[in-house]
């Protein structure tokens, strides 16, 4: 089995950088013209989907629609794969949080992850790394019989969780990889063991 994984296309909120967390927004016309072109690219290679995965947010239920060439009723919604919450700090910019005092500490988030604390409304890495880690063993494990190609649609911060899950990476290399919006990554399960065979590829 395959499992290509992989970040929604571009938001408005992306372009300014402003974290969005579990905020519903919604792809940006070149953010579609990302999906678009992946679908395509994935499409010439001769990859199609049997069943595809996605956060049940906008940003990410869209992309999913538009790469996999599924209708979006025929997507599976799962809550596993739904972008960590983020409180008091959505909707804000690095610099905007450096003024706000009850947002002390965030950026922790991203330059150290194992001091970062999840304040009131946050979701903590802990627990993202477990609803993930759920969805890998009971929801994507039991299908290796069943199914050969599988699309997963998630959010960027999800998405290092999912991987985290299978290359074992430490906490603190969190962040150690990056994916632009759209970029694919192969995850397989062989003989009852996931391996990731590549990271980031841009199919656009």
């Amino acid at each position: 089995m395959k499992i290509y994984i992989t970040r929604h296309g571009q938001t408005d909120w992306n372009t300014k950088w402003k974290l969005q967390g579990r905020t519903d927004t919604e792809l940006n016309d070149f953010g579609r013209e990302q999906a678009r072109k992946t679908g395509e690219g994935l499409r010439r290679t001769g990859i199609r989907f049997d069943r595809v995965y996605s956060s049940p947010l906008k940003r990410a239920l869209e992309t999913a629609a538009i790469i996999s060439d599924f209708a979006q009723e025929a997507v599976m919604k799962d809550d596993r794969l739904i972008e960590l919450s983020f409180g008091q700090a959505e909707g804000t910019t690095g610099e905007e949080r450096k003024s706000i005092p009850e947002l002390s500490g965030f950026d922790n988030f991203f330059t150290d992850p194992e001091k970062y604390v999840a304040k009131e409304g946050a979701e903590s890495f802990e627990s993202v790394l477990a609803r993930t880690a759920d969805f890998w063993e009971n929801e994507i494990r039991p299908l290796e019989k069943e199914v050969s190609n599988i699309l997963v649609v998630t959010h960027g911060g999800t998405l290092q969780s999912l991987l985290l899950h299978i290359d074992h990476r430490e906490l603190r290399d969190y962040w150690k990889v990056r994916f632009p919006n759209c970029s694919m990554n192969l995850v397989s399960l062989k003989n009852g063991s996931f391996k990731l065979e590549w990271n980031s590829r841009l199919f656009y």
